[in-house]
């Protein structure tokens, strides 16, 4: 399997739009039927010699079954991270809304309670003052013109005593009405606490399947690239390791773009470039021999270019002129590779070399022996792997040779 169908597959999930819990979980458990319909496989195969090509393709398909399960966990994962994030912010503010109304509550009591007091002190005074009907206190005033004054008195105060009575049962209807509020929000607050704790659970479970299948996938991966080297020991069809870790493969294709971009001045024409960009190639090696083509190795898995099985040391040379782009000394994907700019948009690409014998910006001719061959990174014997890309996409190097 090629790195590049390990970038592809992996990647998927990340450029995904998002999707709803329920999708997601639908998604897991189509793929978890798949899963089990490969292992069915891999288990009807084990009882027979497992060194087989067809055993290799039905664990690369469990291998890619697993990383897509893990993709949607993730996204499950992300999710419920963002579902907590908004129950816990609501939360949060449901108990200051609750403090707030309380607040107001204890304010809207205060003020009942002092209005309440004053109007027990008139009630007081006119019990300890005696009770004299209205009658009565009109018909002692010595003249019309005091019974008028008296009446006036007596008009306002029942207003008055009328007015404090409605303002106190005013305030007894505000704070039952506040309080009714503040119960609403705490039986809010209770159930989404409760919803809280739910998605807190159901996360710590998306995290511990994560786990357990990120094992599976390691135990998968170190098996598959285990037959992968015996049958390349077999056929001398060299290929590519699996690797799992997206954001090194990620980083590594970025990286091999951003470069030709780069060399291209950001329009497929090649600033600084040397080469005539012909699309005339000569081969990277002595050696004729392809052990493995593009698009595909033997087994059917993705190979994004073709592979020159050579000893350990043998000359890897340019295939036409140009300016060195990108060089890099991995201990994974393509090991040491080094990446040549020919001119309008195409590029050349030398992977898995023992030694690199040029740097960036350092202009070379066709036929340059520019490293040396062997099995870096994610190899499984001495080769030199080529590709041939235009404006950074991988195409057929056989159209260019």
């Amino acid at each position: 399997m090629s790195i590049a169908l390990v970038v592809a597959s992996f990647s998927f999930g990340m450029t995904a739009q998002a999707k709803t819990t329920s999708e997601l979980r639908s998604e897991k458990e189509k793929i978890q039927s798949e899963i089990d319909s490969a292992q069915s496989k891999i288990n009807e195969l084990s009882s027979q010699k497992k060194e087989t090509e067809e055993y290799l393709s039905a664990l690369q398909s469990k291998i890619n079954l697993l990383q897509d399960k893990i993709d949607s966990l993730e996204d499950d994962k992300a999710a419920l991270q963002s579902e907590i994030e908004a129950v816990s912010a609501k939360i949060t503010k449901t108990e200051n809304e609750i403090i707030q109304a309380q607040a107001e509550i204890d304010k809207k009591q205060a003020e009942f309670d002092e209005t309440y007091s004053v109007y027990c002190q008139r009630l007081r005074a006119m019990y300890v003052s005696g009770s004299a009907s209205t009658l009565e206190v009109l018909l002692t005033c010595p003249d019309m013109s005091a019974m008028l004054t008296r009446a006036q008195m007596i008009k306002s105060v029942s207003e008055q005593d009328s007015a404090i009575l409605d303002e106190l049962m005013t305030k007894m209807e505000e704070i039952e009405a506040k309080k009714q509020e503040l119960e609403v929000k705490r039986n809010e607050l209770n159930d989404d606490k409760q919803s809280l704790e739910a998605d807190k659970k159901e996360l710590q479970e998306s995290i511990n399947e994560i786990d357990a299948s990120k094992s599976e996938l390691d135990s998968e991966v170190a098996e598959c690239n285990e037959i992968m080297r015996k049958l390349s020991a077999q056929t001398s069809e060299y290929m590519e390791l699996i690797e799992t870790n997206q954001e090194q493969l990620q980083e590594v294709e970025n990286q091999i773009r951003a470069a030709a971009i780069a060399a291209s001045g950001g329009n497929g024409s090649i600033a600084g470039s040397t080469g005539n960009g012909s699309g005339q190639l000569g081969y990277p090696t002595d050696s004729r021999r392809v052990s493995a083509g593009y698009p595909n190795y033997s087994s059917g898995g993705y190979h994004g270019g073709i592979d020159f099985p050579v000893p350990t040391g043998s000359n890897i040379y340019a295939a036409a002129s140009g300016k060195v782009i990108l060089v890099q000394h991995l201990s994974y994907s393509y090991g040491y590779y080094v990446m040549v700019d020919h001119g309008n948009g195409l590029s050349t690409l030398y992977a898995h070399n023992s030694q690199i014998l040029v740097s960036v910006g350092q202009s070379v001719s066709r036929g340059q022996v520019i490293a040396k061959s062997g099995s870096t990174g994610n190899s499984t014997g001495p080769h030199c792997h080529f590709e041939v890309r235009v404006n950074g996409n991988r195409v057929n190097p056989y159209n260019y040779l």
